[in-house]
């Protein structure tokens, strides 16, 4: 729904690829991926090239989460859900 928030935390960008349209077609709010700019970039060239959207590309959140020099798990984990308590609470930045 509108009031969903997902979070994609794989470690293939072959899985992104395959999860990602099916998540752009949905409503929800906020949808946020794992990984490097350098990994999104291919995703994304991989995505457009399979007939996505260069627009609803462009609501995805990546790399996810807040900028706050996280380093253990648990830190990368308040990074994500501050990004994704933000979007719900104050829409989108």
């Amino acid at each position: 729904t509108e009031d969903s928030s997902l979070v994609v935390v794989t470690r293939s960008p072959e899985v992104d690829i395959r999860i990602l349209p099916s998540l752009i077609a949905t409503p929800a709010r906020y949808i946020g991926v794992m990984g490097s700019r350098t990994r999104w970039r291919a995703t994304r060239e991989q995505l457009v090239a399979d007939g996505v959207a260069e627009e609803s590309l462009d609501r995805l959140h990546v790399p996810i989460g807040i900028e706050l020099n996280a380093e253990t798990l648990e830190e990368i984990a308040v990074s994500i859900m501050s990004e994704v308590i933000k979007a719900n609470r104050m829409g989108e930045d």
